[in-house]
């Protein structure tokens, strides 16, 4: 039943998530958005769309550990994991103003949050600190891209790749239908993750940070695989570090600016210390040769696995004794 729950919920989580992004191009497109904004606001924040959803659910049914951990597990599953897989399928070139103008947002809203973690309450206050730093984010991408060849800017990249149209009118219903999906779905991922900590007895913040973010990160992990596939792979690097902007400064922004967010000792300590860390051991992998190799790709899985090690241990888990080992 447990694992029904989040089954169901993330199918629902991903139908909703591409529906309502469908949708969402249509009205803007009929409305005549720009490129640039169509993939800047628009994309994105449909792409942020299942980590909002599951966060705003977990604090209303007061699991604050579920939110956090999602998005910090999440993040650390982008840029680990998935940056790795992708890299393995196709060599990926990461431009030098993704690498510093997106690298090097995604490196301070880490960091900040880092430190915000360390007193143990995402406030209100903080909240809106995180969203006018979205805002800020905003105004760079679109000064820095504005006027600029449409295949320089991820954002615009990302618009036309999303070439298929409906009307305006069935994008409005596809969008409706999609929130609804979205809705839904983190509500049955949320109320599955609280069932999975209590049967297995470990916290919920743990259950953030590997089901929950896993599920959570798969529409990033078929836009990763679906752009090295297709020859696309330019764009999957700004696109991941995009995400991760927006799960910081937009999904923990609105979260916490509804409802102040307790984070636990477990994850300030120690993961939001790893998700800071992740995209400073990203930046020199990129900037060498402006490109992630599949040797980098494979040394951030690597890194992941590492992780997953921790947390299993953290959990009690240990490896197996190998005679002969010591």
């Amino acid at each position: 039943m447990v694992y029904g729950f989040l089954v169901f919920g993330f199918a629902l989580l991903i139908l909703g998530s591409e529906t309502a992004l469908h949708g969402s191009i249509g009205v803007s497109r009929a409305i005549g958005l720009s490129p640039l904004l169509l993939g800047l606001l628009v994309i994105s924040t449909a792409s942020s769309a299942p980590e909002l959803f599951v966060s705003l659910q977990a604090v209303h049914h007061a699991s604050p550990d579920i939110a956090v951990g999602n998005i910090v597990g999440s993040n650390i599953v982008n840029v680990l994991l998935i940056m790795g897989l992708g890299a393995l399928i196709r060599p990926m070139p990461s431009p030098p103003k993704v690498v510093f103008r997106d690298g090097g947002t995604l490196v301070v809203a880490s960091l900040a949050l880092l430190v915000i973690a360390q007193t143990g309450t995402i406030t209100r206050q903080f909240g809106y600190m995180l969203l006018a730093g979205f805002v800020a984010y905003l105004i760079l991408a679109f000064a820095t891209d504005w006027r600029r060849p449409a295949h320089n800017s991820v954002a615009e990249c990302r618009a036309h790749s999303h070439s298929g149209q409906v009307s305006g009118g069935v994008g409005f219903f596809l969008f409706l239908f999609g929130l609804v999906c979205l809705f839904f779905g983190a509500h049955f991922i949320v109320d599955g993750a609280v069932a999975m900590a209590q049967t297995y007895q470990v916290p919920q913040a743990t259950i953030g940070l590997t089901a929950v973010a896993l599920g959570t990160s798969l529409p990033e992990l078929a836009i990763t695989f679906l752009a090295a596939a297709r020859g696309r792979s330019d764009i999957a690097v700004g696109q991941l570090i995009g995400a991760n902007i927006f799960n910081i400064l937009f999904v923990l922004g609105v979260t916490a600016a509804i409802h102040p967010l307790a984070i636990a000792p477990m994850i300030a300590n120690v993961d939001a210390l790893v998700m800071a860390g992740a995209p400073l051991l990203l930046i020199p992998l990129l900037a060498t040769s402006w490109r992630l190799t599949r040797a980098r790709g494979f040394f951030l899985i690597l890194c992941y696995a590492g992780y997953g090690v921790f947390l299993a241990s953290r959990l009690g888990y240990h490896l197996p004794h190998v005679p002969g080992m010591g």
